[in-house]
């Protein structure tokens, strides 16, 4: 009889496939593992399985970090039950700065519920934050005799570095960074803020948004809305408030948003 020859195409399994690259990119064994908490079992337990069976080494993974459940509008999001968004689709009404604040504003382990409310109060804590950021960059301080503020910058990154400690709780985090921005608020509004301190806070927030990735980059103005705030402010000067505001819509036209604070005209991209 003669010998038949078969040529099997065929891919390694799903979980002894996963074991294979992370052995060959990070090692037998390392420090971080994520993933959804729908993974558990059978795959990270089958990752576990045989790593530590071909290494003879344990642990596989020092730290599992499985993140909650994506819900849309309290159901789960699925292809199968045609609720599901692409970052990219998200992208289209939201930037990515507030896509971010979103999944931070609670813990990793928590379940998200992607709904429009959700998405908007993210957007409008992004946007408190960044008119912050802009204030503290615009603010003109009329002395330097003010009290330093490094110590409600310490106070604050020991607040912070200890809600991140606890487990990731990017939540408390983010409170403690509005807190922080309340107290500077109050020392604007008191004129109470050295021009020195605000470089120092600036810094600061820049750390932060290392971390968490939320404050939006500076856009060029370009010429001609900068041409009509000038022009607003002089009708508002003039006390032409009605012309003031009409300039003020034809900004609002153009996409850009004008916030008038102590420090002087902010400009901002819709």
């Amino acid at each position: 009889m003669p010998k038949i020859k078969l040529k099997i195409k065929f891919r390694p399994g799903w979980h002894i496939e996963d074991t294979a690259i992370t052995e060959k990119e990070l090692g037998q064994q390392y420090d971080l593992h994520g993933g959804g908490s729908g993974l558990i079992f059978p795959h990270h337990e089958a990752e576990i399985a045989q790593m530590e069976s071909i290494s003879g080494k344990k642990p596989f993974v020092k730290y599992w970090m499985h993140t909650g459940l994506l819900n849309v509008n309290s159901e789960k999001m699925a292809k199968s039950l045609g609720n599901f968004t692409t970052i990219k689709d998200a992208l289209k009404n939201y930037n990515k700065e507030t896509i971010r604040y979103l999944f931070a504003s609670s813990n990793y382990k928590n379940q998200t519920d992607f709904t429009q409310e959700s998405l908007e109060n993210a957007k409008n804590n992004v946007s408190k934050i960044n008119e912050f950021v802009l204030n503290i960059k615009n603010y003109k301080s009329k002395s330097k005799d003010f009290p330093n503020t490094s110590y409600l910058i310490t106070a604050t990154k020991t607040k912070f570095e200890e809600a991140m400690d606890d487990d990731f709780e990017t939540a408390n985090a983010l409170t403690v960074i509005f807190n922080f921005i309340k107290e500077v608020n109050k020392l604007i509004a008191e004129e109470k803020l050295s021009t020195k301190d605000c470089k120092t806070i600036k810094k600061f927030m820049d750390e932060i948004n290392s971390i968490f990735g939320i404050i939006e980059k500076e856009v060029k103005i370009p010429k001609n809305i900068l041409e009509l705030v000038e022009k607003r402010n002089k009708a508002r000067e003039e006390k032409n408030y009605r012309l003031a505001d009409e300039i003020r819509q034809l900004i609002v036209e153009e996409g850009y948003y004008i916030d008038d604070s102590k420090s002087g005209t902010i400009i901002k991209k819709l």
